[in-house]
């Protein structure tokens, strides 16, 4: 019966599934900065598309009910003594948004990311205000709605690609991902444009001798190019438009007028949007980081900064690796060791599984190594320099999950022409190994916030 599902028709059912639980089982404002990222849709839902910045503070004016909404929930964020009850849920839908009463209120991290970030999760917003429901209406439409555009994105990613359909459908189903598409959050817009752009290179980089390179590529590309650079300024995979074979164009000079221009188009967006917000940025952790005295730092310690890369690299990546297959909530629900160790195996047998004709060459391996090195170079150093202590030894700030679009490429390094093992019992052995871990995950949040097997209470 699995068999005669596309795997991206999958995909779509079991992200529908366990994300509608998601959805309802996580306490509002439980995901990371969920708060920030509501105040800042709601900002944008009433036609504010850039925040304000008022004695030293970002955000805007909105109704106070929100704030008031958020704060009953903040007693939750990282407190493992805290439970809630259905009965507290369901008040939520009694709660209004009064209009009349509201006040400035501050969302500085948030106030950053362009309204690009927020289409996903606008229109649920957007429709339960017209619709004049409750403020906990609008919140978990807001919500459904940001779970819906993921699995839309992904779903034709799945399709476009040639191959890597199930490293792919891996990915998109971690718990993590997963999670945060049924969340307030700016990574359904990063992870699922990063999926479509992997989905159409590698589509284009399979594509006949005798095909050459259209306009429609070439504006698809653009157009996905300048969303992915106005999505959390997520660039790192911007580079791997230079996979494209030459020989699908004309001319090399034709070849090189289109990729570049396809790269100018979305630096023009993002340089864009830098000029919209200048003016707004603050540290984010400002009771010990200093931006300016830490670009001074790496400035003036180069061999020490390389050395703080080098430490970080090997401290943190065991527990990046965790993050990125999923610690829900605040960062304080683990899910069980089966799950994180499973699931780099399963990755494994998916890429060694794949059974498309098709390896890379050389050159293209030595790019895609050079982006990931430089995306993780990249990565660190934009913590180090918002998070960190200056001069501190290791980057703080972390997370797992601004990993995941670098997975893809870095499976493409060890795609072989030829499966090593059987496709069909991979698959099969793939979908019921997710669905068991999210059923797993569902169970490890219902622990965490609702308390349903206290004779297995644990602290993390």
């Amino acid at each position: 019966m699995i068999k005669d599902f596309s795997l991206e028709k999958l995909f779509v059912l079991i992200a529908l599934f366990f994300g509608v639980l998601y959805v309802f089982i996580l306490p509002p404002f439980q995901s990371v900065d969920e708060g920030m990222h509501f105040f800042r849709t709601y900002q944008i839902s009433e036609g504010n598309f850039l925040a304000k910045k008022i004695d030293g503070k970002v955000g805007d004016e909105i109704p106070l009910s929100l704030s008031d909404f958020y704060d009953m929930y903040t007693p939750f964020i990282k407190n493992i003594d805290k439970k809630t009850n259905l009965a507290q849920m369901k008040n939520n839908f009694q709660l209004q948004v009064n209009d009349r009463e509201r006040e400035f209120t501050q969302f500085t991290n948030t106030a950053l990311y362009s309204p690009v970030c927020y289409i996903s999760q606008l229109p649920g917003v957007v429709a339960g205000k017209l619709a004049k429901v409750s403020l906990g209406g609008i919140y978990y439409l807001g919500r459904l709605s940001n779970l819906i555009a993921y699995c839309l994105l992904v779903f034709f990613a799945l399709r476009i690609t040639p191959f890597f359909k199930c490293p792919m459908f891996l990915l998109a189903l971690m718990p993590m991902s997963l999670s945060l598409a049924g969340a307030y959050t700016c990574d359904v817009a990063v992870l699922g444009l990063n999926f479509l752009w992997m989905a159409v290179i590698l589509k284009t980089m399979t594509l006949p001798q005798t095909v050459k390179f259209t306009n429609k590529w070439i504006i698809t590309l653009a157009v996905l190019g300048v969303l992915i650079a106005l999505s959390k300024s997520y660039i790192l995979l911007l580079p791997l438009i230079f996979l494209l074979p030459p020989k699908l164009f004309n001319t090399k000079k034709d070849y090189f007028i289109s990729v570049l221009g396809i790269l100018a188009v979305a630096f023009a967006g993002l340089a864009y949007w830098s000029f919209c917000i200048k003016g707004l940025s603050l540290d984010m952790n400002d009771s010990f980081a200093n931006s300016a005295m830490q670009m001074e730092f790496i400035k003036t310690h180069p061999l020490a900064y390389i050395l703080v890369l080098i430490k970080t690299f090997f401290v943190k990546t065991p527990r990046l690796l965790i993050t990125m297959i999923g610690v829900l909530g605040w960062q304080d629900t683990k899910l069980d060791w089966i799950t994180y160790i499973a699931y780099p195996v399963l990755m494994y047998f998916a890429v060694r599984a794949d059974n498309f004709n098709f390896k890379l060459e050389k050159w293209q391996k030595v790019l895609i190594g050079a982006v990931l090195i430089a995306g993780t170079v990249i990565t660190y150093t934009s913590l180090y320099i918002m998070w960190s202590p200056v001069g501190n030894s290791v980057v703080l700030g972390l997370n797992g999950k601004y990993f995941i679009p670098l997975m893809l490429p870095l499976c493409l390094i060890f795609k072989n022409s030829i499966a090593k093992y059987d496709y069909e019992k991979v698959k099969l052995a793939i979908i019921i190994a997710v669905i068991l871990i999210l059923a797993s995950s569902e169970l490890s949040l219902l622990h965490r916030f609702y308390n349903i097997t206290p004779q297995l209470y644990y602290k993390i």
